[in-house]
C-alpha cells in the first residue's frame, strides 16, 4: 500500500494541469500540516474556531505515506499513527485522503468504518473530514506547512 500511495503522490505532484484541484500541494518533497481551524454542528450558527474549539487537532503527512494526527483537548494530548492514500469513487468528481489507522483508534472520525477516516479536498489548502455526513462536527482543517 506505500507504494501504491507514494506513486499516487508523485502523480499527482507531476500534473501540470489542475485535475484534481491540488496543482499546489507538493507532497513528494516535504511533509505537511493540515490545522484544524473550525468546527461546526449540526444547527445553524454552531460555528466554533481558535481557541473556542472544543479540542486543537492537526494531521502530519509524511512523503513515505504515513501520517500522524495529534489532539490536545484540555490540556491532554493525543496522537495516532497509520498510513494514507489519496483515492477517487467512481461518479464522485471530488478528491480524498484516505487515512487508517495503526494507532489511537479514540482519534478516529468517521461513519463507523472501522479504523479509517476519510477526508475530502476543498482545494490544494483546504480539507474537510466527512464525519459531519453521520452527525459527526464538521472539521475543517487548512495546510500550514507545505
Amino acid at each position: 500500500m506505500r507504494k501504491l500511495a507514494a506513486f499516487a503522490l508523485v502523480l499527482f505532484s507531476c500534473s501540470n494541469e489542475d485535475d484534481f484541484g491540488l496543482e499546489s500541494t507538493q507532497f513528494v518533497f516535504s511533509e505537511q500540516k493540515w490545522e484544524l481551524i473550525q468546527m461546526t454542528g449540526n444547527y445553524k450558527g454552531s460555528k466554533t474556531t481558535g481557541d473556542d474549539m472544543a479540542w486543537q487537532e492537526y494531521y502530519v503527512l509524511n512523503p513515505a505515506g504515513t501520517f500522524e494526527k495529534s489532539r490536545t483537548r484540555d490540556e491532554v494530548v493525543t496522537v495516532a499513527n497509520g498510513t494514507f492514500e489519496v483515492v477517487e469513487f467512481e461518479n464522485d468528481t471530488e478528491h480524498y485522503l484516505l487515512l487508517t489507522f495503526e494507532s489511537g483508534e479514540e482519534l478516529v472520525g468517521n461513519c463507523g468504518d472501522g479504523l479509517n477516516e476519510l477526508l475530502v479536498y476543498k482545494s490544494a489548502t483546504k480539507i474537510s473530514s466527512t464525519w459531519q455526513a453521520c452527525d459527526g462536527p464538521g472539521l475543517d482543517y487548512v495546510l500550514s506547512k507545505n
